[in-house]
């Protein structure tokens, strides 16, 4: 277990028998598991939300907040420029708050693509052999984009109403993969 006065994970998670009650019946969580759901909504008034939902199993140390409930992190929308949302290793995560940095990014002028690229390189630059995740964005005028690491390919839905009444996935090759 990781002192935590001395440092800040990432963690490991404790699946001991005694490490916690809810530990018992806890299925072992690999790296690549991820729970987390992440919505960008934008109607045709201009409003915009986003949404995420997590149990916060891989990497949950007991007590621990999940990423997705801090604003920036899971997720972030502002109205005037657009929504971003965000999966992976939240304790690494928290460090650098993914989704309020692709909306400021594409508040100055980057796409969303391009937004959510520069936003997870922040987080691979420092930890390039620990990270797995993905961020989708979207800007207020519907255009959207998405970038992954450490796992092969990350799908994404997109429903727009103006081009079509059907969801389309869109999968995205992921960089720092080499190894898988």
């Amino acid at each position: 277990m990781v002192n935590s006065t001395k440092k800040c994970g990432p963690y490991t998670p404790d699946f001991s028998e005694d490490s916690s009650p809810s530990r018992k019946f806890a299925r072992k969580s690999h790296r690549f598991d991820h729970d987390t759901i992440g919505m960008i909504a934008l109607d045709s008034t201009g409003k915009m939300a986003v949404g995420t939902s997590t149990n916060g199993k891989n990497h949950k140390i007991p007590g621990r907040s999940s990423d997705s409930a801090i604003p920036g992190c899971g997720g972030f929308v502002d109205e005037s420029v657009g929504g971003a949302v965000a999966t992976g290793d939240g304790d690494i995560m928290m460090r650098f708050s993914p989704a309020f940095l692709a909306v400021e990014l594409m508040r100055g002028g980057m796409s969303p693509q391009k937004a959510a690229e520069v936003s997870l390189n922040r987080i691979t630059t420092k930890y390039p052999d620990s990270y797995s995740g993905a961020i989708v964005a979207a800007s207020k005028d519907g255009e959207y984009g998405a970038a992954c690491y450490g796992i092969k390919k990350f799908p994404y839905s997109v429903r727009d109403s103006q081009q079509s009444s059907k969801t389309r996935v869109i999968e995205v090759e992921c960089t720092g993969n080499e190894n898988l």
